[in-house]
This record gives structure tokens, sequence and C-alpha cells, in this order.
């Protein structure tokens, strides 16, 4: 019998092996025991190891990251251009800090350009929607004269390649204490690049 919760179960922990082990060094065994039924059994959800790979990958590539980091709230803010840049960053670097995140990331690290299945992982594809997200911001930014004549292709890469940079390198890194200081870098690192931009 197939409990709804399961097949759900077998990706989280999946997950876990794989963002510590690394695809190749995860096996069916070791997430069957960690989701407490019989290697078999696991068959009745997933075809594969591949396949339960990449239902991981999916659930990350249907995520909207737009959804969890712009709310009205902060698109409200954006009459203050350094404050809404301020709480972007941290809103997206407080995401990038929940646990099944920080383990996808370390995942994409390890696994970056593995190709399983006809899937190639790839760190670009995770943070293509944030850069489109920043496109779009800069260039209003750019139209209404509220920033410099730059392009907001550049202006994204900028603003988004040390923010990626910064949780990438704090990844390993656990406590209250050294989050702390990755928000007082990324804060440094906003204003920084505002005070570039601004007109």
């Amino acid at each position: 019998m197939k409990y709804p919760n399961t097949k759900k179960l077998i990706t989280e922990k999946a997950l876990d092996y794989f963002s510590t082990n690394g695809y190749a060094g995860a096996s069916i065994r070791q997430i069957a025991r960690a989701v407490g039924i019989r290697e078999s059994a696991i068959y009745n959800h997933f075809k594969s190891k591949e396949e339960i790979f990449l239902a991981i990958l999916s659930e990350y590539k249907s995520k909207s990251l737009s959804t969890k980091i712009l709310s009205d709230d902060l698109l409200d803010e954006l009459d203050n251009p350094e404050k809404f840049l301020q709480d972007f960053a941290k809103r997206l670097i407080e995401f990038w800090n929940t646990p099944k995140e920080k383990k996808f990331i370390r995942l994409l690290l390890m696994e970056q350009f593995t190709k399983v299945g006809s899937v190639e992982l790839s760190i670009t594809e995770y943070v293509n929607e944030l850069r489109a997200i920043c496109r779009l911001i800069f260039s209003e930014m750019v139209k209404n004269n509220i920033a410099k004549k730059y392009d907001p292709e550049i202006l994204a890469e900028q603003f988004t390649a040390p923010l990626f940079l910064i949780r990438t390198e704090h990844l390993s890194r656990e406590g209250e204490t050294e989050f702390e200081k990755v928000k007082e870098i990324v804060r440094k690192h906003v204003n920084f690049f505002w005070n570039s931009i601004k007109l």
C-alpha cells in the first residue's frame, strides 16, 4: 500500500544523502533505511535512483523564487530603492539559509556538470530566475532615472553573483552567529552596490 507522504519522504531523505554523499555515493538501500521502508518498497514510488534524483530537481525547478521573495510589502518599498534592495537581499539570503535550500545548494555545488539521465545539474539554471527578476528591477530603475544608465543585465549579474558567492562561502558553517555575519556582509555588499549605481 502506498502512503501519500511516502513519496515526499523518499525525496527528502534522498536529498539528505545526495547532498552529503553525492549522486554516486547515495544508494537506494540507504534511502530506504532512512525512510523506514524495505528497499523494494521504494520501487512502488520510483523506478530508480535516477528517477528520485530527477524528482528532486523537478521540485526545485517548479519553485518560483519570485513568490518566495517578492511580496506586496516588499514591492511597496520600490519608492525607497536602497531599502528595497537591502530587504530583497536579506529575504533571499534567509531563503537560501533554510535547511532544504542549503542541502540543495550543497548538492548543486557537489554535482555541478554531472549529467543524470538527460539532465545536467547547473548552478546557472538555479540562479536564472533570480537574474531575470533583478534584470527587470534594474531595467525599471534605469528607465525611471533612479539608477545610472548601465545595462540591466550587467547590474543583475553584479548584484546577484556576490550574494550567491557569500552564501556559498558560508554554506558549511552553521549557527546563528555565523548567519548574522553573513547578513552583515550582504548588507555591506548592497550598500556598496547601491552607492555605485544610484543617481
